[in-house]
């Protein structure tokens, strides 16, 4: 016995004509397998009907949303700390690499002469600027040293000021995506 069209009328809900209606009444009454069908279909859609619609607990949404946020707030927070982890390993990895390749090219006792030129050029270099402040305190005035000093001050406690404030706003703001 051919089921298929039956079915298909039964399960799809759409409207049928009375040609339609007429064959799978007459179907119906021949073929308990599509009764059953129709049986089974007419008890769910009478279950959904009589169910009761459950409310949530009062608070559910409040305590939903803080539990959003603070999961979001884990994962952006899991999110720097892997992000920092893996900056650190890249340092490690490069610094490794390139302390490698420079004792293969270069003898130890080279590099060694290097850095402690390095290390003495920089004590030079920081003696001249200390010289030149000295200098600078000798020949310009006190009055004219302090009033840069303290413009000098004010500038980057204004610079480091309207940074904290753009850091902060950027972090209050979060980050939008576009689902």
């Amino acid at each position: 016995m051919e089921h298929q069209p039956f079915e298909n009328w039964i399960l799809s809900g759409d409207p049928l004509t009375q040609s339609q209606k007429h064959e799978l009444e007459e179907h119906l009454s021949i073929c308990p397998h599509c009764s059953e069908i129709q049986g089974g279909l007419t008890g769910v859609e009478m279950l959904f009907r009589s169910a009761t619609f459950e409310s949530p607990s009062p608070g559910f949404t409040h305590r939903f949303a803080v539990l959003t946020a603070q999961r979001e707030e884990e994962a952006r927070r899991l999110q720097s700390y892997f992000f920092l982890g893996w900056i650190m390993i890249a340092t490690v990895v490069v610094s490794i690499i390139y302390l490698t390749v420079m004792l293969l090219t270069q003898s130890p006792t080279e590099v060694i002469t290097d850095l402690m030129a390095i290390t003495i050029n920089t004590a030079f270099q920081v003696d001249n600027l200390v010289q030149t402040v000295m200098t600078w305190f000798q020949i310009i005035p006190l009055p004219i040293t302090l009033a840069i000093l303290a413009g000098s001050a004010s500038l980057v406690v204004l610079l480091t000021s309207g940074w904290i404030v753009s850091v902060w706003k950027a972090s209050t703001l979060g980050v939008k995506t576009h689902e």
